[in-house]
C-alpha cells in the first residue's frame, strides 16, 4: 500500500510539473512529431526530379569521403535533379550523427519528406553490393509497398539496381580489382584476400555473387592467388560455423575440409598446392564492401588489437571472434600492414580518422562507382521504366 501511495504521489507531481513547463505542452508534442527531413528537402528542392541514394551507412569517418564522391558522381551525371542520401541502418544513423555532428534521418523520413515536397519523379538508387535481404527489403517494402502504393501512388519512381546485379557487373568489377592488384598477384608468395559482408540467411542466393566474383578474379590471376570471403555468411567465413538449432562455436580441425569455401581452408590449400609454408607468404587484405567501416576496421584488420599490441597467444583459429589479420598472423602468414591499411599509430581513433587511412573499399574506385551510376542512367530516358502505384489502388 505504501508503494502504491508513493507512485500515486509521483504521478501527481509529474502531472503538476508538466502543467507548469512548456516542454510538456501539447504544442511541443506536436512539434516533436514533425519530420526533420522535411526542412532539408524544402530548402534543397530546385527541380521536379529527386534521386535518393540508399546505403546501409557507417559510423566511420573514412566512409564520409566515399559517400561524398558517390554524391558528386551522381550530380555530374544527373545535373537537373536534387540528390539526397539515406542510411538504412538506424544504428548507423544515430551513431554517425553523434560522432560527426551531421544530422542523419531514417529512410521513411526521407521518403515522406521527398513525397510531400511536390516532386513528380523520384529515383531510388541502391548502393548495396549484392541483392541480399537488405536490398530486397528496400526495393520491395520501403520503395514499392510503402512509397509507391501506400503513400504516393501518383509519383513516378525509377529503381536502380545493386552493384552486382548482372554477370556483366561482376566482370566489370573483377576487371577493376584485378588491374589494381595485378602487380601483387604476379608473385606466388603473395595472397590477396577480400572480405565481403554476406547475407547470413542461406535462403538468399545473393551470396553466390561472392563466389562468382572469386571465379572471375581467379580467371584473371594466373596464380589464382586471390580469394573472396565474408564476415556474415557461414560457408564463406574465415573459420565456418554450422547453423543448427543451437549455433556451434567450434568445428574440429579434422572437419575443416567440409567447408572448402571458408578462407582458412582456401589459403591452407593454396599453400599446400604450391609447396609453401605460411611464413613464406605475404597477405594483402581489403574489404569487398562499399565503404571501409566497422567490419573493415575490426573484423578484417582488428584495429583495436593493433592499437593495444598483438597478443597472438589469445587468438583461437576455430572461432569467429578475432579479425582475419590476427588469425592469419597466428597461423604464421605475413600480413602487410603498410599497403592500404589503417595507420598503426592512429589505430585507437574513435570511428576511424578523416585523413590518412589507406583501407580501400569498392566505393573508393571511380570506375566501380560508375557502375552504380550507370544502373540508374541506363533506364533514365525509358518512360516504361518509371512506374507508379496508381495501378495498385482499389477502384
Amino acid at each position: 500500500m505504501k508503494r502504491f501511495k508513493f507512485y500515486l504521489m509521483a504521478a501527481l507531481v509529474a502531472a503538476t510539473t508538466c502543467a507548469g513547463f512548456t516542454s510538456c505542452s501539447d504544442d511541443d508534442d506536436a512539434e516533436s512529431t514533425v519530420n526533420p527531413a522535411t526542412r532539408v528537402v524544402n530548402e534543397t528542392k530546385k527541380h521536379d526530379t529527386a534521386i535518393l541514394l540508399c546505403t546501409f551507412g557507417s559510423t566511420y569517418n573514412e566512409s564520409l569521403a566515399v559517400y561524398a564522391d558517390v554524391i558528386a558522381d551522381f550530380k555530374a551525371k544527373f545535373p537537373n535533379t536534387d540528390i539526397y542520401m539515406s542510411f538504412t541502418s538506424r544504428t548507423c544513423i544515430g551513431r554517425a550523427e553523434a560522432s560527426t555532428g551531421e544530422a542523419r534521418y531514417k529512410l521513411d523520413q526521407w521518403l515522406k519528406a521527398i513525397g510531400d515536397a511536390g516532386y513528380t519523379r523520384v529515383a531510388v538508387q541502391s548502393l548495396h553490393v549484392i541483392p541480399g535481404e537488405e536490398y530486397l527489403s528496400l526495393m520491395n517494402t520501403d520503395v514499392k509497398k510503402n512509397f509507391m502504393i501506400d503513400w504516393y501512388p501518383h509519383i513516378d519512381v525509377l529503381k536502380g539496381a545493386n552493384l552486382l546485379s548482372t554477370d556483366e557487373d561482376t566482370e566489370a568489377v573483377a576487371d577493376v580489382l584485378y588491374d589494381h592488384y595485378k602487380d601483387k598477384l604476379v608473385d606466388k608468395n603473395h595472397l590477396v584476400l577480400l572480405m565481403g559482408h554476406g547475407n547470413p540467411d542461406k535462403n538468399y542466393n545473393a551470396n553466390q555473387k561472392y563466389s562468382d566474383m572469386q571465379v572471375a578474379l581467379q580467371a584473371r590471376a594466373a596464380n589464382k592467388n586471390i580469394f573472396v570471403g565474408t564476415v556474415d555468411y557461414g560457408d564463406m567465413l574465415f573459420w565456418p560455423k554450422e547453423e543448427e538449432e543451437k549455433p556451434v562455436d567450434r568445428i574440429p580441425a579434422s572437419q575443416i575440409g567440409n567447408y572448402p569455401g571458408c578462407i582458412y581452408s582456401q589459403v591452407m590449400k593454396y599453400c599446400s598446392d604450391n609447396n609453401l609454408e605460411p611464413k613464406d607468404v605475404t597477405v594483402y587484405l581489403s574489404p569487398f564492401m562499399s565503404i571501409a567501416g566497422d567490419h573493415a576496421h575490426n573484423d578484417l584488420w582488428g584495429i583495436e588489437a593493433i592499437a593495444e599490441g598483438d597478443d597472438l597467444s589469445k587468438v583461437e583459429l576455430n572461432t569467429n571472434e578475432f579479425s582475419w589479420r590476427e588469425r592469419l598472423e597466428k597461423i604464421g602468414f605475413n600480413v602487410d600492414r603498410e599497403f592500404e591499411a589503417h595507420p598503426v599509430g592512429q589505430a585507437g581513433a574513435d570511428h576511424g580518422i578523416k585523413d590518412g587511412c589507406g583501407i580501400k573499399a569498392l566505393g573508393s574506385y571511380p570506375a566501380i562507382r560508375q557502375i552504380w551510376v550507370n544502373h540508374l542512367y541506363e533506364n533514365w530516358n525509358d518512360e516504361d521504366a518509371w512506374e507508379n502505384g496508381e495501378g495498385y489502388q482499389p477502384e
